[in-house]
């Protein structure tokens, strides 16, 4: 023992402290007075020690306890992390020994952080994103305007004359005396252009003729990013509020805007009607910058993606249409359905500031590959050119064009004959999401989810889920390449991403989304739901860090990537992706216990 902290150097110590959770959130005369309480402790190499009913923060060195890897800035103790220490090297330790710990392990903020599971400490911020409005919590009550009617026999003259008065984009149509409680249609500037003057109605034309219903409702308690995913979701406008069958009030993407300036609020709508390519690209192009706007401005990396893969959406559906367009000179009209299938991160709505092409094209026939082909590489340089570079792997549409049946007995080939290409394939084309298109794709998902009935299949992919160990070095310390650096992706988020795909296997799931896999409605699986918790913490807490990292890059001028410098982390990150690592890494050992080991 060295003595009290207090007589070594009492701001070294609070410095330090600061730097990790849960000491940083203490204020100044908190600190100082915990500082004062404590004593440095010296622990040689191989030397024993308690931990019970104490509070042990390691400053310099590593300890084992219960067959985890502790070192610099991790906290021990505090009736949870209990049990008999081995240093492993020399280490030295803050010290409350348990009759003076009693007082701070009941404080708040110690209490929290020790008792928590590890995806509830996963969630505290650290990140230093700015604060400001947050639309996960902001009701839509908050923002929405009073609803303006007009009755369906009303002229389209007349609605568009009380649109001008009211200063307003859209009237509500009420039915409820025609079709019932809470039913009402709706119509709007954009019905006004588009339906009566391009159609060449006239102006006595009744709103009944030119309205859309039933109108898409939604309670006036949602948040305001629930609203925003909503009108992205089915490309609107204008959004009615009620309160059971009462229409209370209106949100249009307007609202929403005032919220977020420099958001996403109007570019999905303004991608679906881009005039050109040319346009497109721009929009496209603006992206990733409008969503490291929405990091700066408080939200989560995971409603973030959500809203940006609404955008993609928006500009793969452009770009078929163009590209089709251009193609009717030469080729005509498409010569049948297909259904044009995201893979990948923006396929589970997931993705950062850097996604690329992952796709594949279904079609009816063989006789219709030579039209499809040409749709399929002219659709991949748009997209290129707005910013989306090829799959390096050449998971393209251009280059995986099936029919539904070749799909499905390509599906079954790789279930009879798991070698290490074909689960490759299995975890890219698992992960699949329909964009565009109306052909019918039923029969391949059920063939996906037939997988869980292969055993030997199952076996396999166990085995390469967890044949790719966390980066952590000797003794739990994070290990790094020859840059010193992380990949986020490679190292964590796709460690996760195979896992929440074997617990969908399991459970029958069909989601793409790893939030949906993971979340509690998920089903049995394999996955204990604690566990499944504490990995949907992990993955939101890694999407974050790469969001945090990549908006940094772009304010510095570089293209975002997944790697993320040493240098760049902070205590409390370091702490939190060695909690996050050893996590994947306890799930891998049980898995691999069942199957004999990776392959």
């Amino acid at each position: 023992m060295l003595g009290p902290a207090a007589q070594v150097g009492l701001h070294d110590h609070e410095r330090f402290l600061k730097r990790y959770p849960p000491f940083r959130t203490l204020d100044t005369p908190t600190l100082d007075r915990l500082v004062r309480a404590l004593q440095v402790v010296y622990r040689p190499r191989g030397s024993a020690f308690d931990v019970t009913g104490g509070l042990f923060v390691i400053r310099r060195g590593a300890v084992d306890l219960n067959g985890e890897h502790y070192a610099q800035g991790d906290t021990l103790g505090g009736g949870v992390r209990v049990g008999t220490a081995q240093a492993t090297t020399d280490a030295w330790l803050y010290v409350l020994p348990p009759e003076r710990a009693g007082e701070w392990l009941n404080h708040p903020a110690l209490h929290a952080f020790l008792s928590a599971q590890l995806s509830e400490r996963l969630s505290a911020p650290d990140l230093g994103a700015d604060t400001g409005a947050d639309l996960s919590r902001v009701p839509v009550s908050e923002i929405m305007q009073p609803p303006v009617l007009v009755p369906p026999d009303a002229s389209v003259q007349e609605a568009a004359t009380r649109m001008r008065d009211r200063r307003v984009s859209s009237l509500m149509v009420d039915l409820q005396d025609t079709h019932g409680p809470g039913q009402y249609g709706i119509i709007t500037d954009k019905d006004l252009r588009n339906r009566v003057l391009a159609g060449g109605l006239p102006p006595t034309t009744p709103v009944r003729e030119v309205m859309s219903a039933p109108a898409r409702t939604a309670p006036e308690d949602i948040t305001a990013v629930s609203a925003l995913n909503l009108m992205f979701r089915h490309n609107v406008r204008h959004l009615p509020l009620v309160r059971g069958a009462e229409l209370v009030g209106m949100l249009g993407t307007a609202d929403l805007l005032r919220l977020q300036t420099r958001g996403l609020g109007f570019v999905v709508p303004d991608l679906l009607d881009a005039p050109d390519a040319g346009t497109l690209v721009r929009l496209a192009r603006s992206l990733p910058a409008r969503a490291s706007h929405l990091y700066r401005s408080g939200q989560k990396a995971e409603a973030i993606a959500r809203q940006v893969s609404y955008a993609y959406d928006a500009l793969y559906r452009r770009a078929l249409e163009l590209t089709q367009a251009e193609l009717r000179g030469e080729w005509g009209a498409a010569p049948g359905p297909f259904a044009w299938v995201l893979l990948g991160s923006l396929a589970r709505r997931e993705s950062g500031l850097n996604p690329d092409q992952d796709h594949h094209l279904l079609i009816q026939s063989p006789e219709h590959r030579p039209y499809f082909q040409a749709l399929a590489r002219g659709v991949e340089a748009l997209l290129a050119h707005a910013g989306l570079p090829p799959c390096d792997g050449g998971v393209l549409a251009s280059n995986h064009l099936w029919t539904r049946e070749e799909y499905a007995a390509q599906l079954r080939a790789w279930f009879r004959v798991p070698d290490p290409q074909a689960l490759l394939n299995v975890t890219i084309y698992f992960d699949p999401r329909v964009v565009a298109g109306d052909l019918d794709v039923s029969e391949g998902l059920r063939v996906r989810l037939s997988a869980r009935h292969e055993p030997a299949f199952m076996d396999h992919l166990t085995r390469l889920a967890v044949s790719q160990r966390p980066p952590l070095g000797f003794l739990g310390r994070l290990h790094t390449g020859q840059d010193h650096a992380l990949d986020l992706k490679v190292q964590g988020l796709a460690r996760i991403i195979d896992l929440a795909r074997l617990q969908a296997l399991h459970a029958g799931e069909a989601g793409a989304s790893t939030f949906v896999r993971l979340g509690p409605g998920s089903g049995a699986g394999f996955l204990h739901p604690d566990t499944r918790a504490d990995l949907l913490g992990a993955y939101a807490y890694l999407l974050d860090l790469r969001l945090a990292h990549q908006t940094a890059q772009l304010e510095r001028g570089e293209t975002p990537g997944n790697r993320v410098p040493l240098a760049d982390l902070g205590g409390p990150q370091e702490v939190h992706l060695r909690e996050v690592f050893k996590l994947i890494g306890r799930v891998q050992a049980t898995l691999a216990a069942q199957t004999g080991g990776p392959l």
